[in-house]
């Protein structure tokens, strides 16, 4: 064991979002390692307070090494500099700023994020990404040392306990849904996926089916992307059948999860991806694009398609639904798709990443 100190800093954490989750895992394993280890932030919801603490009460000098996280620009740089301890940068990635509207908050801050991680690489000992796209950008933008290892993948917070939402409740109930789950901006290409679906409907015809929705759950990031996406339902007359529901409690989602038929991304940049990997543990196959990191974090572990048609997409749907046996071997490849993210072999990785960095001795279990 070791009485040594490891802290970790973003400026904001949110209830619920990829980033934070991946802080309260990276905070379990190294507690795990024996180190002393809180998470401080500047924005803090109430819902996670005393789950991190104000930015204000971190000590750099009782501090061996601050992992800050960086997945988008902010206000904070003067702070997170003035820090004498050693820091390792934690990169999830930021979206382009071209997805963004020009002159919007979400596009200066977009631009602001890339700019901070190529002017800040100097102040950091170390930096990991969590995934092969994370890191070549850091390479990129000038970081000579990096590694990447994925501290998002806690499956343990799917095996909580689960709760149908309060939407579902007055669907049918032998309703056969497609899940999809990420905020509501433009890079996440949810239209695509009402399109797909419309598509789907009609091409079944007037067949005898369950009831069918597509249900799409995020908080909003672009309001103008969001009423966007609103018009777009009412334009295909999906009003009854595509639900846009906003955020869910962790365990709404757990029910979504193990109950949806399938799970639906059309996401055109992703530094990771964190859902699929939620899907594959649910046992719920996945049909996305191969954009971004979208082919790298799920292997295996769901029918990855080069089109961005929306007819294409609705046609493989159709053919998991359809072609015998199809489902089911997409199931057994999203679970071994998840062994390449057990939380042992994560772990040891991030123990043995530890022992590599001069100021920080090996662990001793």
């Amino acid at each position: 064991m070791t009485n040594k100190r490891i802290d970790q800093f973003a400026a904001t954490v949110a209830a619920g979002d990829g980033v934070t989750n991946g802080l309260l895992f990276t905070r379990s394993l190294l507690r795990d390692l024996g180190f002393e280890s809180d998470i401080y932030s500047f924005s803090i919801p109430d819902q996670m307070a005393g789950q991190v603490l104000p930015a204000r009460t971190f000590h750099s000098s009782q501090c061996s090494l601050l992992m800050y996280h960086h997945s988008m620009g902010h206000d904070h740089g003067r702070w997170l500099l003035q820090q004498k301890c050693p820091k390792a940068m934690v990169y999830h990635n930021i979206t382009p700023p071209e997805f963004f509207p020009e002159g919007g908050g979400l596009r200066r801050y977009a631009e602001l994020g890339l700019e901070q991680l190529r002017e800040w690489r100097e102040e950091f000992v170390h930096a990991l990404a969590d995934s092969p796209l994370n890191e070549s950008e850091l390479v990129e933008a000038g970081y000579t040392r990096s590694k990447t290892l994925p501290l998002l993948v806690d499956t343990r917070r799917l095996e909580g306990t689960k709760s149908q939402p309060a939407f579902m409740r007055q669907q049918p109930d032998d309703t056969r849904f497609y899940l999809a789950v990420g905020r509501l901006a433009e890079n996440k290409r949810q239209y695509l996926l009402i399109e797909a679906f419309y598509h789907l409907l009609q091409n079944q015809g007037t067949a005898e089916q369950p009831a069918q929705r597509l249900i799409i759950v995020g908080g909003t990031t672009s309001e103008a992307y969001a009423r966007g996406l609103h018009q777009h339902v009412r334009n295909l007359g999906l009003q009854d059948s595509v639900l846009l529901v906003g955020k869910c409690s962790e365990a709404e989602l757990r029910w979504l999860y193990h109950t949806a038929h399938q799970y639906w991304c059309a996401s055109a940049h992703e530094g990771f991806c964190m859902p699929l990997l939620e899907a594959n543990y649910a046992s719920l196959p996945v049909v996305t694009q191969a954009r971004s990191n979208i082919p790298d974090t799920l292997g295996e572990g769901g029918l990855l398609l080069e089109s961005d048609d929306p007819v294409d997409f609705a046609m493989a749907a159709h053919f998991l639904n359809t072609e015998p046996g199809l489902y089911e071997a997409m199931v057994a490849a999203g679970h071994r798709n998840l062994l390449r993210y057990e939380r042992e072999n994560l772990r040891t990785a991030l123990s043995l990443w530890l022992e590599q960095l001069d100021l920080i001795s090996p662990v001793k279990e």
